[in-house]
């Protein structure tokens, strides 16, 4: 029995579309094959963060941030979704999901900060949020006492 040759480029057409499709979310940083768990948290601000950024216990890379949108309710806050990979891994109740300066350059990761609880997030819960002082922020809190004296003195 021949194969026909509409069914061979038929067949390599399917072939190079899946391909395709799975280079991109490869070069993007998502794996369609993976079993990974999806957790969100809320934001008032997220100084900068953005879709592929880390997510991190302890300085070790767990996930990555998925996906950011606005909150239904028109309130301006933001729901970011992140994702874990190490489906072994489980999260206390009690953490927290916290903004933080990964580098000096500033680009923003969210780092988990594990609590105590005995009890675990399933998967698709909401963690509770935080967001860590920037540099410029840290630096003007220091310096504020200084300036207030500085202009006395003058």
């Amino acid at each position: 029995m021949k194969i026909k040759k509409e069914v061979k480029v038929g067949f390599l057409m399917i072939l190079s579309i899946g391909l395709l499709v799975w280079g991109a979310n490869f070069l993007k940083g998502t794996n369609i094959f993976d079993d990974s768990r999806h957790y969100y948290a809320i934001y008032d601000q997220i100084d900068g963060l953005g879709t592929s950024n880390p997510v991190l216990i302890n300085g070790f890379k767990i996930g990555q941030v998925e996906k950011i949108d606005f909150l239904p309710d028109y309130s301006g806050r933001l729901l970011v979704q992140f994702s874990v990979t190490k489906a072994d891994f489980k999260i206390p109740k009690d953490t927290r999901a916290k903004i933080v300066s990964s580098d000096i350059l500033g680009s923003k990761s969210i780092t988990l900060q594990l609590g105590e609880s005995t009890v675990f997030f399933e998967n698709r819960d909401t963690l509770q949020s935080e967001i860590e002082a920037s540099l410029s922020e840290s630096v003007n809190q220091q310096i504020a006492p200084l300036k207030a004296k500085a202009e006395d003195l003058i």
